[in-house]
């Protein structure tokens, strides 16, 4: 039985592209009114940074109480003092409890982690932003997005972040061996080596004793393949079709309206899984 679904924002929830695009709050609220109603717990699987989360949190009502017998479990392998479902938030970089109003780094993340990535940004980064017109994203700790160059006459179009990937692995190749690169249709996303979202949700699963087979996963791009492994069940909106293949689900709609479609589908079968 399904007990927790992890989502994407971007594409899932909101439109995507970027934040230039208004919340489709009407399909939002639908989704927030869907969760109250269903034993389901639901967190966030994103690279935003934790202001933007703690918003979508808000905006949907993403507080689940984790269980007591949980909590003790998190404490008992050594973990943190959880007082709800967390969710991840900069690619992997910090797991947030909203209830406590926490963000936690990955226990993986190093003192010499975060000097490179810093080391990263002023060596590396800001000379790459500085020559290009690239947008280093604000709000980020523990990890670093760019936004490509802005199109000129575009109206706030940028360049995409295919074709401006290989100007950041050639700025920042003398860091290769420390950080992650990987991009979607916003940003250029940069973790420290070994923090992802895949490797977050192996830290909550292992925190909180769910098997894979009790975890939905709901993304669209590419860049969430390798998270969307690591849970028992997957699926994807119609915009996600092309670019992760092999779900056990696509929604015949899109973004929002996708996701509450994935989510009713899972009712109408128990809460025993979309395939």
């Amino acid at each position: 039985m399904i007990r927790f679904v992890i989502l994407d924002v971007e594409g899932v929830i909101a439109l995507p592209g970027g934040s230039q695009h208004p919340w489709p709050l009407e399909e939002m609220l639908a989704i927030r009114r869907f969760l109250r109603q269903s034993p389901l717990a639901c967190g966030l699987c994103t690279g935003r940074q934790e202001p933007y989360g703690e918003a979508v949190v808000q905006a949907l009502d993403l507080f689940f109480p984790l269980p007591e017998e949980v909590q003790e479990r998190v404490r008992s392998i050594g973990g943190p003092s959880l007082l709800a479902w967390p969710s991840i938030l900069e690619n992997g970089a910090y797991l947030y409890d909203p209830i406590a109003k926490t963000p936690l780094p990955h226990p993986a993340l190093t003192a010499e982690h975060r000097r490179v990535l810093r080391q990263l940004v002023v060596e590396a980064l800001e000379p790459l932003a500085a020559r290009t017109g690239a947008l280093i994203e604000a709000g980020k700790d523990l990890s670093v997005s760019l936004n490509p160059p802005l199109i000129p006459q575009g109206a706030g179009a940028r360049e995409t972040t295919e074709s401006f990937r290989p100007q950041v692995d050639a700025a920042v190749g003398a860091f290769a061996e420390w950080i992650e690169v990987k991009h979607s249709h916003s940003a250029i996303d940069i973790t420290a080596r070994g923090i992802s979202k895949a490797s977050a949700v192996r830290q909550l699963l292992d925190w909180t004793g769910l098997r894979p087979d009790e975890v939905l996963g709901v993304g669209d791009t590419q860049a969430d393949e390798a998270w969307l492994q690591e849970v028992g069940w997957r699926a994807a909106p119609s915009n996600g079709r092309e670019a992760l293949p092999g779900m056990h689900y696509y929604s015949p709609f899109p973004v929002a309206s996708g996701l509450l479609e994935i989510l009713e589908q899972l009712r109408s079968r128990d809460y025993r899984g979309i395939g």
